[in-house]
Parts: structure tokens; C-alpha cells; sequence
């Protein structure tokens, strides 16, 4: 009895919950996320003043930090509209395409970016350190999924020559 409602519990979970419908969240997620880069790169003088203000830190540092998160923006939002693509050729059921590929190298690519303001940024506000290891750890995981799919680009066309 337990294992039937187990059975019909999973399946009736499996019905609410796939694929597509995770893609399209990922999706919306994207967008949002695009939104909330540009909205906070576009308030940042404002946001960058009231945070020194509120933690009192030096003023000298407000135009260091408005151009971190500024070149930071910038490699941020490339990455998004390329991962945004990604999901859009998911979505089509195009996974295993040389696109896709180009899309998680540009992807990780703007993450060394970051990874190289925020190590530079680094040195005049220490927090920035972390962000440079983590977008740095980021790219690399990156580059190993785009190594894999490529390879999977490459065998799926091999595949597709064959009679």
C-alpha cells in the first residue's frame, strides 16, 4: 500500500513538475536577473554613496566601487544574454549544437573577466577578493561543461553522418 502511494505521489509529481517547465523558470529567472544588473548598475552612484554613508566607510573609495560594479556589469550582462540564448535553444530541444557551445565559452570567458576587475578591485576593498575567486571557480566549471558538450556537439554529428 505505501509503495503504490509512493508510486502515484511521484508520479503525480513528475506531472507538475518537467523538463520544459524547469527551463522556463530558468528562463524567467534570466530576465529577471538582466533586469535587476541593469536597474543596479543604472543606481549605483546612489546605491554606492548611501552604502558608504550607512557603513561609513571612506568617500575616496565611492568612485572605485562605481566602476568595479560598472565593469563588472558589463561581462555580467553578456553572460546573461548568452545563457538566456542557451536556455532558448533548450527550450527548442537544441542541446547538443556547436551554438550552445559558443554560448557557454562566452559565458565562461565573462566570468574571468570578473573574476580579473574583482581581483584588481581587490586591493582597495578586500570582499572584492571573494567575488574573484568565485567567479574564477565559476568560469573553470564552466569551461569543463563546455568541454563536454562540445565533445557531445562533435559525437552527435559523427552519429548523424552515419548510415
Amino acid at each position: 500500500m505505501s509503495s503504490m502511494l509512493h508510486d502515484i505521489r511521484k508520479e503525480g509529481i513528475e506531472r507538475m513538475w518537467n523538463s520544459s517547465k524547469s527551463v522556463l523558470v530558468s528562463s524567467i529567472c534570466t530576465k529577471i536577473v538582466i533586469g535587476i544588473v541593469i536597474i543596479v548598475t543604472a543606481t549605483s552612484p546612489y546605491l554606492v554613496r548611501s552604502y558608504v554613508a550607512y557603513a561609513m566607510k571612506d568617500p575616496e573609495i565611492i568612485t572605485p566601487l562605481i566602476m568595479t560594479i560598472i565593469a563588472c556589469a558589463i561581462p555580467g550582462l553578456i553572460a546573461l544574454f548568452s545563457l538566456d540564448k542557451l536556455l532558448t535553444n533548450i527550450k527548442m530541444k537544441e542541446v547538443f549544437i556547436e551554438k550552445n557551445v559558443r554560448h557557454l565559452r562566452v559565458i565562461s570567458w565573462c566570468s574571468f573577466a570578473v573574476s580579473i576587475v574583482s581581483l584588481v578591485s581587490g586591493f582597495y576593498y578586500l570582499p572584492f577578493l571573494i567575488i574573484s575567486v568565485a567567479a574564477a571557480f565559476f568560469g573553470l566549471i564552466l569551461r569543463v561543461v563546455k568541454n563536454v558538450i562540445e565533445q557531445a556537439v562533435i559525437i552527435k554529428n559523427e552519429n548523424d553522418f552515419t548510415i
